[in-house]
Parts: structure tokens; C-alpha cells; sequence
């Protein structure tokens, strides 16, 4: 988590926009988003697949993904 802080400080604002559905892979959800910056330097728009295990309701760990496809191989799914 110390990493999305360090990086959220380069900027002066961020959001994070769902461009998927929620895909529900057990116990994990995979979600496709871009996260925009702005602040300091240029802008950023970075697309990313994220897996979001879960547990008692609960995030546990995210492992994120610049791949959509890779993601989704990861668990189990195919791309398409």
C-alpha cells in the first residue's frame, strides 16, 4: 500500500474510474480501471486490471495487472 501512497503524492488530485464490470473469480474480484492524476507534473491515465482478494468481506490483497488479458489468465478466465 506504502507504493499507490508514494505515488498518490505526485499528484495533486486522483480518481479512479471503473471501466468494467465487477468479475467475481471466487474469492477474488477482478476490476478494470483508470486512474487519473493530475498535479505536479503531466497528466496521468494509467489503465490497469486489478484482482482484489477478499475474505470475510474484507479486501486482503490487490494484485495489479497492465495486461487485461494476463488478469483475467490469472484467474482462470479467458480474454473475449
Amino acid at each position: 500500500m506504502r507504493q499507490f501512497e508514494q505515488m498518490r503524492e505526485t499528484w495533486d488530485a486522483d480518481t479512479f474510474e471503473l471501466i468494467s464490470d465487477f468479475i467475481d473469480a471466487t474469492d477474488r474480484v477482478v476490476l478494470r480501471t483508470i486512474w487519473r492524476g493530475v498535479g505536479h507534473g503531466p497528466e496521468s491515465n494509467l489503465v490497469v486490471t486489478g484482482i482484489y482478494t477478499v475474505r470475510k468481506g474484507r479486501i486482503v490483497g490487490i494484485d495489479i495487472f497492465w495486461d487485461h488479458g494476463e488478469a483475467l489468465e490469472a484467474v482462470g478466465l479467458r480474454d473475449g
